[in-house]
């Protein structure tokens, strides 16, 4: 049909223009209900309605750039009262996470800004990726799947299951078999299980899905010679979870690579920014939520001065310098916050607890413990339990433990007053890093470079409201916990 002629009339130029404005507007408006009716299919039945939460990634509502132009200059007191004046702006929950994740340095406290540049966080913190979940995926409280663990044994809850699609049963051809290296780190520690876990589970929603699970047990080198391994073996995929990002995890990586194996790393980041696709966690929010809850503590007790240990990770790792560095940027408003020192573990448990008791012999004033991994913090209250330091701070009181991942002891003894805070980080998304995977073998054009995954609320004893934020109870996140039972 012909819609221009050469003595058409202003009039039906107008016409015609609402006419084709109103028929886009109909796609649009069908398109979206689509994907509502898609959404609707694989969410799993919700719980009790006040006990749902949802969770959407790295959207506000507010343009929160006047907001920090607001806070920039203030500290102390000044800083605290911005804080607790943000429900009253008008933010959701979800725009005050991001106000914090992304508040910019203070230079009130000298210290932690040496501390800060010293550790040069801002180079992991500013290439970290973020945005917007892949196709505004949403996180509702009491989705996911049970499972028993194949390598655990445990009875667990895989919270993202409907995340990244992928039908069950055989892919791609059904006469062949696709074969995935999955190379990780330290089955010695339960998360690092639980991470094996889910990528087995969703290997197994698949008959013609193979995966081959190595652990390169801490020893980076090795790791290197395992994904060097799959890459000999021609394998169609390789799922990875990398301690550090480090030219020893880079150079094998980039192998893979340019032997055309797509390479998708969970939680942490490999250093090779061509990797296919990097599934990456919440980092963020664990450190400032974590520095969110000590301001306000600090605020409930009525004096914003403490001396704080930080039990980290290994130095150059994704998570350690993602938490630390967010925690520490809440903290850099508030001069009187006086870090003691700095401790780093490989992630192990042994060295943590030995290096709280070096901590407790160093100084003889803790009140915080930071810790980057849970079991920082359940070391750390264990050292100081055996040396009797527990209510060693001014006036008696208890010394404050500020636990990141979320293993059922740490949220048990969130419970049971031991720790003040958990922010949760659960190791069951590997299960989202193969069908990442396997999409990307079979030629899906659709998965992106960088999969969010929701940021989680903090986990309080009381689900207290931090700053307009509501937090979770350990019950409400109990389900979704890892590692053994305590006993």
């Amino acid at each position: 049909m012909h819609l221009v002629k050469s003595k058409i009339n202003k009039l039906n130029i107008i016409i015609l223009v609402l006419i084709v404005m109103a028929i886009f507007s109909g796609c649009s408006l069908s398109n979206t209900t689509k994907k509502t009716d898609e959404k609707q299919l694989v969410t799993q039945p919700e719980p009790n309605k006040e006990e749902t939460v949802e969770v959407t990634q790295n959207s506000t509502a507010i343009d929160l750039m006047p907001f920090y132009e607001e806070v920039k200059n203030l500290e102390g007191q000044a800083a605290l009262a911005f804080f607790e004046s943000l429900s009253s702006k008008g933010l959701s929950d979800n725009d005050i996470l991001e106000f914090f994740i992304n508040l910019p340095l203070s230079d009130a406290n000298k210290d932690i800004v040496a501390l800060y540049e010293r550790d040069n966080f801002e180079s992991y913190m500013s290439s970290y990726p973020s945005g917007e979940a892949h196709e505004g995926f949403n996180w509702t409280k009491g989705s996911g799947t049970h499972i028993t663990g194949s390598f655990s044994e445990l009875e667990l809850k895989l919270p993202f299951t409907d995340y990244v699609k992928l039908a069950e049963g055989p892919v791609g051809d059904p006469q062949r078999t696709y074969r995935i290296g999955v190379a990780i780190h330290g089955f010695d520690q339960p998360w690092n299980v639980g991470l094996a876990d889910s990528a087995q589970w969703e290997a197994d929603r698949h008959s013609n899905i193979e995966i081959d699970v190595k652990d390169a047990q801490w020893d980076n080198d090795r790791m290197a010679d395992i994904i060097d391994s799959f890459v000999l073996q021609k394998v169609d995929g390789i799922l990875t979870w990398p301690m550090v990002e480090s030219e020893t995890t880079i150079m094998p990586v980039q192998r893979a690579i340019e032997a055309n194996i797509p390479v998708v790393s969970v939680d942490r980041m490999t250093g090779f920014e061509e990797t296919t696709s990097r599934v990456t966690g919440n980092f963020p929010a664990n450190g400032a939520q974590s520095g969110m809850y000590l301001v306000w503590k600090l605020a409930q007790e009525g004096n914003l001065k403490a001396n704080v240990v930080l039990l980290r990770k290994p130095l150059g790792s994704t998570a350690d310098a993602n938490r630390t560095g967010h925690f520490l940027k809440v903290l850099s408003y508030f001069p009187e916050i006086n870090i003691l020192k700095t401790y780093h573990d490989s992630d192990n448990t042994a060295e943590a607890f030995a290096n709280m008791q070096l901590a407790l012999t160093e100084f003889t004033e803790i009140d915080v413990v930071f810790g980057t991994g849970d079991h920082q913090a359940i070391a750390a209250y264990d050292a100081a339990k055996n040396g009797d330091r527990l209510n060693s701070r001014q006036n008696g009181k208890k010394m404050i433990f500020l636990s990141i991942d979320d293993s059922k002891t740490a949220i048990t003894s969130v419970k049971n007053g031991e720790f003040e805070l958990n922010t949760p980080y659960t190791p069951f998304v590997a299960d989202i890093g193969v069908r990442a995977l396997v999409n990307i073998i079979l030629d899906s054009h659709s998965i992106p470079h960088n999969i969010i995954t929701p940021n989680i609320p903090m986990v309080t004893q009381n689900g207290d409201t931090i700053f307009g934020l509501k937090t979770q109870t350990p019950d409400q996140w109990f389900d979704y916990t890892f590692g053994p039972p305590v006993q």
